[in-house]
C-alpha cells in the first residue's frame, strides 16, 4: 500500500514538473531523482516529445520505482532538444525517468563535482575561479590594488569638494564596498562604482557601470540615487540588484521600495518586481530574484538562458574568451545552477555533457570543438 502511495505521489510530482507547476523545492527533488539514473535508461529516447516520453515513463514507474539505484556514473548524453546536464543545466521542457530513493542536494552536488573532477584530466590546463579583486582610484588619481573584500570610504575630514573615489572590479573579480553612510555595495566582475569623498547633507549619489547588489542604509532625510547609463534609481533604504552592463538597465527589488527614472518617465517597483529601462521606456515585470541575485550568493544560475548568455557569465568570471562559439546553436535554453567557486574545467565538463561538444582550455581561450 505504501509503495502504491509513493508511486502515485511520484507520478503526481512528475506531472507537475511537466506542466511547469513545481515549486523550487519540488523541482530540485525531481532533479535529484534524475541524478540517480542508470546509464542503461538512455533507451528512453530524448528525441521524443515531452508528453510521449512522460507516458512511457509513467508506464515504467511502478516496475522500477523501488529498485536499488545504481552508483552514479558519468552519463552519456544525446545531442537533442531535451538534454539534461548535471547540477548546472537542464534544457527547458525535458522529462525523465527517476527513482524513489533520494540523496540530499548537497550530497548530489558533491558527488557530481567529484565525478567531473575524475574526468577533467582531458584538459591541458585549468583556471581557478575569480576572487575578491579590485582597484581603488583616489580623488588625487592615486591607484591602489585591493585584496580585502571591504573598503571603508574616507570620512569628511578627507573630503575633497567635487572629487570622487572610484572602485574598478576587473574580470574574474568581485568586491564589497562599505560607503560612509553604512550602505553596502557588492560589485560583480567588470564593474565600476564612483562615489564622492563625502555625501552631501541632503542626498547621496553614486554612479554605476556593470552590476551591483545594494543594501542601502536608511536615511529618510537623504535619498540614495544611483546613476547608471542614463537611468536614475532612487531609494531611501532598501535592498536591490542593478544590472547595467548594456544600454538597458535592470533593477530587481528584494525589499523596500525603489523609484526608477528614465527620460522624464518614472515608476515605483515593489519587492519581487524588476524594472528595465529601454531607450525612452520603462518596463516592469515579476523579477526572478534567484537568478538576478545568484552572483552575489556566489552561484551561476540559468533559467531559460541560451548558450551565449551562459558563456558571457563564465567569460567574465574566469577572465577567458570563448572561440568557435558559433558551433553551438542558441535555439536551446538551459536551466540550473553551479557554484562560482568551481574550477573552469568542472564547469566546462558540465557544459560538455549538456551540449555534446568538447571544450579545451588554451591559455585564456576556451575552444569549442
Amino acid at each position: 500500500m505504501k509503495e502504491q502511495e509513493s508511486s502515485d505521489q511520484a507520478k503526481a510530482l512528475l506531472k507537475k514538473y511537466l506542466e511547469g507547476q513545481c515549486t523550487a523545492a519540488e523541482e530540485q527533488q525531481v532533479l535529484r531523482w534524475f541524478y540517480t539514473l542508470d546509464q542503461s535508461e538512455n533507451e528512453l529516447s530524448v528525441n521524443e516529445n515531452p508528453p510521449d516520453l512522460a507516458s512511457r515513463i509513467n508506464a515504467r514507474l511502478d516496475a522500477q520505482l523501488f529498485d536499488e539505484p545504481v552508483p552514479l556514473k558519468r552519463m552519456s548524453w544525446v545531442r537533442s532538444k531535451w538534454m539534461v546536464a548535471a547540477t548546472l543545466i537542464t534544457i527547458s521542457g525535458f522529462s525523465f525517468w527517476f527513482y524513489q530513493k533520494l540523496s540530499s542536494p548537497t550530497q548530489i552536488t558533491l558527488t557530481l563535482a567529484a565525478e567531473v573532477r575524475s574526468h577533467n584530466k582531458t584538459f591541458h590546463n585549468d583556471i581557478l575561479p575569480g576572487g575578491h579583486y579590485a582597484k581603488l582610484i583616489t580623488p588625487t588619481g592615486k591607484e591602489q590594488q585591493l585584496a580585502d573584500p571591504f573598503v571603508q570610504q574616507h570620512n569628511s575630514t578627507t573630503a575633497i569638494a567635487g572629487k570622487n573615489f572610484r572602485v574598478d572590479v576587473p574580470k574574474a573579480g568581485t568586491y564589497m564596498v562599505i560607503l560612509e553612510d553604512g550602505t553596502k555595495v557588492w560589485l560583480n566582475s567588470l564593474t565600476q562604482l564612483s562615489y564622492p569623498t563625502h555625501f552631501e547633507a541632503d542626498q547621496r549619489q553614486v554612479t554605476l557601470t556593470g552590476e551591483a547588489y545594494f543594501k542601502v542604509a536608511k536615511d529618510a532625510s537623504r535619498p540614495f540615487r544611483i546613476h547608471a547609463n542614463g537611468t536614475t534609481i532612487e531609494v531611501l533604504g532598501t535592498t536591490f540588484n542593478v544590472n547595467a552592463y548594456q544600454n538597458e538597465v535592470s533593477t530587481s527589488l528584494v525589499e523596500g521600495s525603489v523609484k526608477v527614472l528614465k527620460a522624464g518617465k518614472q515608476t515605483i517597483i515593489k519587492p519581487g518586481e524588476q524594472a528595465t529601462t529601454l531607450a525612452n521606456d520603462i518596463q516592469v515585470k515579476v523579477s526572478d530574484l534567484a537568478k538576478n541575485t545568484a552572483w552575489q550568493r556566489e552561484e551561476f544560475y540559468f533559467d531559460g538562458s541560451n548558450f551565449n548568455d551562459i558563456t558571457q557569465q563564465i567569460a567574465r568570471w574566469y577572465n577567458v574568451e570563448f572561440k568557435n562559439i558559433e558551433a553551438i546553436t542558441n535555439a536551446s535554453t538551459y536551466k540550473g545552477s553551479i557554484s562560482r567557486n568551481s574550477k573552469l574545467s568542472e564547469v566546462l565538463e558540465i557544459l560538455a555533457l549538456a551540449t555534446g561538444r568538447k571544450f579545451d582550455i588554451n591559455g585564456r581561450n576556451v575552444i569549442v570543438q
